[in-house]
């Protein structure tokens, strides 16, 4: 996550990294646990993954750690930042007593099969969608226009075309429209507008709390006179990935299925914004 907010990823690209990263670990980790399936067979175009050879001991809490590093190592660009945790965090298991021969089997495991997640995800038609055309900006009154001050891009136009992981397609469940734009006095878009404007004229202490709570916009731009700057901050769905974590400690979960929660709830944020 830390990663995700520095290099500035979009709220939908970050939900693929957090995606395939946690198919990686749950897929790595989830030996420990027989009630555990795979996801091969269940996830659009993921075929057969790599197994453990029986009768061979494997620490597999070791090995999903290294699937989710070597993934997610290869989906962004401060890999060095992300090295220096991963060597701390191999010291530390390293020395915790766990065998020579089980500590490389297991790091060997897990980067089997983060490179055959890797290799199902250059499928998912991300790569072709980086050189696809901008959002045309439309004349009308009820179309999205770029705001001040960064008059940035709109976020990922063509991302209805990336591989969903459950889904048959991006249309399988349409989103209803958004209320009808309107500038009538008494219309439904015009109720709306009047009540965010009354509660942040006259907004509790409590509310604006709960606001910066659910603040998830990644890439904040400031302006202070002739000064423009950006606060980086975590995405809607790093939040989530975030909220799982603590609902993980908090019931005592094991690796094996802290890694089914994450996986769980990243597909679900994936084909959200897919969607």
């Amino acid at each position: 996550t830390d990663r995700i907010v520095f290099d500035i990823f979009s709220p939908p690209v970050a939900s693929r990294i957090y995606t395939y990263a946690s198919v990686a670990a749950y897929e790595a980790g989830r030996h420990s646990d027989s009630t555990l399936l795979t996801l091969s067979g269940q996830l659009n175009g993921l075929g057969a993954l790599p197994l453990p050879d029986s009768g061979k001991v494997y620490s597999f809490a070791l090995a999903a750690h290294q699937a989710l590093y070597r993934t997610g190592k290869a989906l962004i660009f401060s890999e060095d930042v992300l090295q220096l945790y991963y060597d701390s965090v191999a010291r530390e298991l390293r020395d915790s007593g766990i065998p020579s021969d089980v500590y490389e089997r297991s790091i060997a495991f897990g980067d089997s099969v983060s490179k055959a997640v890797l290799k199902w995800a250059s499928g998912d038609n991300y790569k072709q969608t980086r050189s696809f055309p901008k959002y045309t900006i439309m004349n009308d009154e009820y179309s999205w226009k770029p705001t001040p001050p960064a008059y940035m891009d709109a976020v990922e136009p063509h991302w209805n075309k990336i591989r969903p992981f459950v889904l048959d397609s991006a249309n399988q469940f349409k989103p209803a429209p958004p209320v009808a734009f309107s500038k009538e006095k008494g219309s439904a878009f015009y109720k709306l507008a009047e009540e965010v404007y009354q509660i942040r004229n006259n907004i509790t202490p409590e509310q604006k709390w709960i606001a910066s709570f659910w603040d998830c916009n990644p890439f904040m731009m400031n302006v202070n006179g002739h000064v423009m700057f950006a606060n980086k901050k975590i995405s809607p769905g790093g939040h989530w990935i975030n909220i799982t974590g603590n609902a993980s400690r908090k019931q005592r979960l094991n690796t094996a299925r802290s890694a089914e929660a994450y996986v769980l709830v990243a597909l679900s944020l994936a084909d959200g914004f897919i969607s």
